[in-house]
């Protein structure tokens, strides 16, 4: 297949690239009583042997989280790091892209929760300045950002913040130095009238959370998210320092789209640290929060949460559905009317993860790829088929 001309940009640049912020992997420890619990899981068989098959068809590396009536099963299949042959372990961190939206939409609810906003609002009785630059600002609340329904100019299809992305791909991106690439551009839809993904309603997030708190977004997330729930593992990371912990698994992408030789990208940053993406996490802490959120309810309340599932507007393609939380309906086309899984999924250029709650079996699934899928390449599409066959044998008896 004859590359695209931003393939080779691409590949120019990433091993052009000087500067290094992602250190090597290293190997981790993981949690035992998981792997105890996995050692008798009835299901842990099937789904390391799905693991292993797609693995060896050039999926790099693998982690997957179970939890259900049975206990929770933990596995991981392939490499964190190739050039090292460091094992991948249950334990790695790796990015899970979109799945960041999520926690920011909980963040939103739990300060609604404490009487700092209501997503009913206009952005503008926050973020003035910000509401001034977008087309129809004056009339979007943040409930339309939460539920993609803003209208909002979508950064990630930009040409020119794209190609600013692609001059440097280390540089550490502010809110600020973003928001002039969706200033008074087109709005996709009136405010409030369909769906339309973009990840500019998030970025605006945060600036809203940053602004009702007076802090960072990220202390916000250790303060509200992390620390609470022991979520040691997760970092909000924007590529202005060093990498902050070595059980990171390398990212890599089929830069050739021949699904033989692939790259590691994991010192691209594609905007990380803007509310859409810049969190970096592993199975065990996703599975905290769901649990937080879904079972325990201790981030936000069961009122709170089931205003939320009784909120979703669907896609115009109808695959998923998003809600005023930031929680999506995920993979309707495979779990039917039957099953409702709760969640999202997230992309990264070098990682690709897939975080759901199924309401009517009370099951977590955490599913991470340190492989991209932001261009179309043959082990993007396994990984696709290996989704589908994992939560095959999760929703089966």
């Amino acid at each position: 297949m004859k590359m695209k001309p931003i393939y080779i940009i691409l590949i120019v640049l990433v091993f052009s690239c000087t500067k290094n912020f992602i250190p090597p992997s290293s190997t981790c420890v993981d949690n035992l009583d998981f792997l105890q619990s996995s050692s008798v899981h009835p299901k842990g068989d099937t789904l390391q042997y799905i693991l292993d098959e797609y693995i060896s068809l050039g999926v790099p590396g693998a982690t997957m989280l179970l939890a259900d009536q049975n206990g929770i099963w933990i596995g991981s299949s392939g490499f964190a790091d190739i050039k090292r042959g460091i094992v991948m372990q249950p334990c790695h961190i790796l990015k899970p892209g979109s799945v960041a939206k999520m926690i920011i939409g909980n963040l939103i609810w739990q300060l609604q929760e404490d009487g700092l906003l209501n997503i009913n609002d206009l952005i503008g009785d926050y973020i003035p300045e910000v509401a001034a630059a977008i087309t129809n600002g004056d009339r979007i609340t943040i409930k339309m950002l939460l539920n993609h329904t803003s209208g909002i100019y979508q950064i990630g299809r930009d040409l020119n913040f794209n190609l600013a992305v692609v001059n440097d791909f280390t540089r550490p991106w502010t809110a600020d130095e973003i928001i002039q690439y969706f200033t008074d551009k087109p709005a996709t839809n009136e405010p409030g009238e369909e769906l339309n993904y973009s990840n500019t309603n998030t970025l605006i997030s945060e600036l809203i959370i940053e602004a009702v708190t007076s802090k960072s977004v990220d202390v916000v997330l250790d303060e509200m998210v992390f620390s609470p729930l022991g979520m040691q593992n997760s970092v909000y990371y924007d590529y202005s320092t060093e990498f902050p912990l070595g059980h990171l698994a390398q990212g890599y992408l089929d830069f050739s789209n021949d699904g033989k030789d692939i790259q590691n990208v994991s010192d691209v940053n594609p905007g990380s640290g803007n509310g859409y993406t810049g969190l970096y996490t592993n199975a065990e802490d996703m599975y905290l929060f769901m649990k937080a959120v879904f079972v325990d309810h201790s981030l936000i309340s069961s009122t709170s949460l089931d205003t939320i599932l009784n909120s979703f507007v669907i896609s115009s393609g109808g695959s998923y559905a998003s809600s005023s939380g930031g929680i999506h309906q995920q993979d309707i086309h495979f779990f039917g009317d039957s099953l409702h899984a709760y969640g999202h999924s997230g992309g990264d250029i070098g990682y690709t993860a897939n975080v759901i709650y199924i309401k009517e079996l009370q099951t977590i699934v955490v599913l991470n790829y340190n492989y991209g899928t932001q261009f179309s390449t043959p082990i993007g599409s396994e990984l696709y088929n290996m989704k589908r066959a994992l939560y095959g044998a999760v929703v089966n008896p």
